[in-house]
């Protein structure tokens, strides 16, 4: 016979309220103490409903701009339709914004996210840059340039020059 989690979990709260150690009885159930430890205060505070599976998700973003900022945003952005992201942070912050005041990146991606602003185009990657680099040796020469004057150069004992 099978049994649910929750069904698994009454017990062990069980258990430990009739006396048993907290320590034998994660080791029966094969959990740890603090687990035990959790569902014992969730059942004292929410009765059964408190013993079954919760999400880990969290409840917001810590990072994320709130309704408030973005509705700001894109207040200012249909009030100045030539204002990008640079300057409604700008805005925000000199005239008092609700939370602190969103990166021009948040800006950005409000704007984005809304569609008062079409994505600028990304640069172009790596793999599409030009190397300046050739096959063989003396393929690619190099000269020094200094105000539109050529500076010859001389190397290892070529020739002969006065001091």
């Amino acid at each position: 016979m099978e049994m649910s989690i929750v069904e698994q979990r009454y017990q062990a709260v069980m258990a430990v309220l009739a006396g048993d150690p907290v320590v034998d009885v994660a080791e029966k159930v094969g959990v740890s103490r603090q687990s035990v430890h959790g569902w014992l205060r969730r059942y004292a505070d929410e009765g059964l409903v408190g013993l079954q599976d919760r999400s880990h998700r969290p409840d917001g973003c810590a990072h994320q701009a709130s309704p408030e900022v973005e509705a700001l945003v894109c207040e200012l952005r249909r009030h100045h339709p030539r204002w990008g992201s640079r300057r409604i942070a700008f805005e925000l912050g000199r005239h008092g914004c609700p939370e602190p005041v969103p990166s021009r990146m948040t800006v950005y991606r409000i704007l984005i996210r809304h569609g008062l602003m079409t994505p600028a185009k990304r640069r172009r990657g790596r793999k599409d840059y030009v190397r300046w680099e050739r096959d063989r040796p003396m393929e690619l020469w190099q000269m020094d340039i200094v105000g539109g004057i050529f500076l010859p150069r001389r190397f290892g004992g070529q020739g002969r020059h006065r001091d």
